[in-house]
């Protein structure tokens, strides 16, 4: 693989992709690294999991849920196309349970995602992270409350905005188009045991 970002772009797309300036935040605020292990719920195109199974490298590990045949069907294919020998999919609802344990890092993007607290906080390692992709406000905040009952501790809820700048000659000035909303990512640690 020459270019892996090349690679992400040729996916084929079916539902709405986690874009770069997004999935680059989860891996920078949860640290994620080579040798991590990592479930990742709502696989859509496959994006977000190609993405950290790359980061993981050979000695890490990515498993992606996706509930919907048709979506796991493109994620697999996609996945097909890089291959990566790091990276499992699992065509199943991850509110029926995680198989893998001691994680190091948990990311859901579905729309009920909060119902899947209780099952990531089952399958993370102490100080495992958890991030949840939620296109809207009420969706946060529907999550960050579920969070109150669990052994999570909310760590910081972000929405990232990107804007390119047009440099030529003595021209230095922002775009006129930015790459605003997309979702806000909300960031929780399990909570180390006493």
């Amino acid at each position: 693989m020459d270019n892996f970002q090349d690679a992400l772009r040729s996916f084929k797309r079916g539902p709405q992709v986690i874009l770069p300036k997004d999935m680059a935040s989860i891996v920078f605020y949860t640290g994620l690294k080579p040798g991590d292990k990592v479930v990742d719920a709502g696989a859509g195109s496959g994006w977000l999991a190609a993405y950290m199974a790359y980061i993981v490298g050979p000695n890490g590990k990515v498993v992606t849920y996706e509930r919907r045949e048709e979506f796991a069907d493109i994620a697999k294919k996609n996945f097909e196309k890089l291959e990566l020998k790091n990276i499992k999919l699992r065509n199943k609802d991850i509110l029926l349970g995680i198989s893998e344990k001691n994680l190091d890092l948990v990311t859901l993007d579905f729309k009920d995602s909060w119902q899947a607290i209780p099952v990531a906080q089952k399958a993370l390692k102490q100080n495992g992270f958890l991030v949840a992709y939620l296109p809207q406000a009420t969706q946060v905040v529907k999550f960050v409350d579920e969070l109150k009952n669990s052994e999570f501790k909310l760590s910081r809820v972000l929405e990232v905005l990107e804007r390119e700048w047009k440099i030529a000659g003595d021209i230095a000035r922002p775009e006129h188009n930015m790459l605003g909303h997309t979702a806000f990512l909300v960031f929780a640690r399990k909570k180390l045991s006493n």
